[in-house]
């Protein structure tokens, strides 16, 4: 999907029943940044983490849901992506889609 004009990737997150985070993976910690400042500059609240020898730079779950409110393209990407889990996952993707989709029944059912 792609969020300012930077392409991003949904991924689950097993923590405290889980959470669904936009991301995008990167060596340099400079493009990171640069990545950071233009998802902020477009009123998104990114994070960068280092992960190995890698930078990941991401959008949390309330911040991703804000932006699919207003954005119907971004919505329906996560409707898929979460639908895709909950059908092709394995048995842990299965259940964090699951619990997102149960958390949040009226806003995945619009698409």
């Amino acid at each position: 999907m792609v969020v300012a004009v930077i392409v991003m990737y949904l991924y689950l997150v097993n923590n405290r029943g889980g959470s669904l985070l936009a991301g995008r993976y990167t060596r340099d910690v400079k493009k990171a940044l640069a990545i950071a400042e233009r998802l902020e500059s477009a009123g998104h609240r990114p994070n960068v983490i280092q992960k190995g020898p890698n930078y990941m730079v991401y959008i949390a779950t309330a911040d991703l849901l804000k932006l699919a409110e207003r954005d119907g393209e971004i919505r329906r990407a996560i409707a898929l992506f979460l639908a895709e889990k909950v059908k092709n996952g394995t048995p842990k993707q299965r259940e964090i889609a699951e619990k997102i989709l149960k958390r949040h029944p009226p806003f995945f059912h619009r698409t």
